[in-house]
């Protein structure tokens, strides 16, 4: 009896009437790759086989020179070689990532079932990133991203490592109100945590709620009180949930966000220009200095940067030095400026760390690059612009 394999590639190889001229053109497709791998090294698998059968029972009357055939064939299905054996790999577990971090890492053959349910997962997961094709991904390797990978994977019959299996039963066992409690203000006792509220804030500020509000990101506390954004430009950057916000440059001025600041005691204070749009050098170097100006900012001010001595640099150049916004970065320095994507190098060496970051209609400023880098050690960045465009997660500020 004729094998299937044999009797597949003698149809695919007939001329008069090829395959494409009787069967529905998926289909030939499909037979003519299939017929390929018949002829390489390899061999199909168990689910190709079923795959060729079927398309042959659909087809047998549609392929007249080979009806009978087939149809023989089919009665009892017999295969040249055996099957290609698929190795179906399904692990989870902790990887080294080429910067030797520690990573989640999820290996599996390919299955476009696990590749949708990781689809899905994206939004949930830190940083889900896809490695060979289809194949493998990684994750952060944090305690949401355990917990959620663990349960979303279980079901599918994956291999997972022991310490990640450690680890999920070790956060499951938490009481999420216990662990809430022991970063409430009140209950932080710590002297350290006391001494950095200390040296932050001064022993003569009067702390009142919108910089217990402020300052809860910045030293990982909880507070008891609910916060609410508020009606002032202060509440609403006091009661951020996150550490990015945009401002509505049509309905907050740069004043108002400095005032604000130094209401928070906020300063020192990094200030990013837009490194794309030449024109709005100057517009945004005026309406610094009238921000600062009101604010009685008048020294220790620091531009990073010159312009070209064209015609938009030798303005923007001038007004830096008749201003004297040219003071060496110091441990001192109250304003620094910088363009997106263009930091000093000397400011990685410096111990200047600003208090807030303000990003003047910026596109991409701080989005990438090293100054969004160095920017991302701060918990207070605002991005003021007519329009969101900066930011990924942010909070709204209009």
């Amino acid at each position: 009896m004729t094998t299937i394999d044999n009797l597949l590639l003698n149809i695919v190889n007939h001329n008069a009437p090829t395959i494409e001229e009787q069967i529905a053109p998926r289909d030939s497709r499909v037979l003519r790759s299939l017929a390929s791998t018949l002829s390489s090294h390899l061999f199909i698998t168990e689910n190709q086989a079923g795959l060729i059968l079927k398309i042959l029972r659909e087809n047998s009357r549609k392929l007249k020179n080979f009806t009978e055939e087939i149809d023989h064939a089919l009665t009892s299905p017999e295969w040249s070689k055996s099957f290609r054996k698929i190795e179906q790999i399904r692990k989870l577990y902790i990887h080294k990532n080429e910067d030797h971090e520690s990573t989640i890492r999820i290996e599996f053959t390919f299955s476009s079932e696990i590749r949708k349910i990781l689809s899905l997962l994206d939004k949930k997961l830190d940083d889900l990133v896809q490695g060979a094709p289809g194949k493998n991904y990684s994750a952060d390797l944090t305690e949401k991203n355990i917990v959620t990978l663990v349960d979303a994977l279980t079901p599918y019959n994956f291999e997972i490592d022991e310490t990640i299996k450690t680890h999920y039963l070790t956060i499951k066992s938490w009481s999420e109100t216990d662990i809430q409690n022991q970063f409430l203000i009140t209950n932080i006792e710590h002297k350290n945590f006391q001494k950095a509220i200390t040296e932050d804030l001064g022993l003569s500020t009067t702390i009142d709620q919108n910089i217990i509000n402020d300052r809860s990101i910045r030293y990982q506390y909880r507070t008891d009180a609910v916060k609410n954004p508020g009606e002032t430009l202060v509440e609403y950057l006091a009661n951020r949930n996150k550490t990015k916000v945009w401002v509505d440059k049509t309905q907050h001025t740069p004043t108002e966000i400095i005032s604000s600041l130094q209401e928070l005691h906020r300063l020192p204070l990094l200030v990013v220009f837009d490194n794309l749009v030449n024109d709005k050098y100057n517009t945004n170097l005026d309406a610094l200095i009238e921000a600062l100006d009101a604010n009685n900012i008048f020294d220790k001010i620091g531009i990073y940067f010159r312009l070209p001595n064209d015609e938009i640099g030798l303005k923007f150049n001038k007004k830096i030095k008749e201003r004297q916004y040219n003071y060496n970065l110091m441990d001192d320095t109250r304003v620094a400026v910088v363009q997106g994507g263009k930091l000093p190098k000397f400011f990685l060496k410096s111990a200047w760390t600003p208090m807030s970051v303000i990003a003047f209609n910026t596109k991409m400023g701080l989005r990438h690059g090293k100054t969004s880098v160095y920017a991302n050690c701060c918990d207070l960045i605002i991005e003021w612009a007519e329009k969101e465009v900066m930011f990924d997660n942010r909070l709204t500020i209009k």
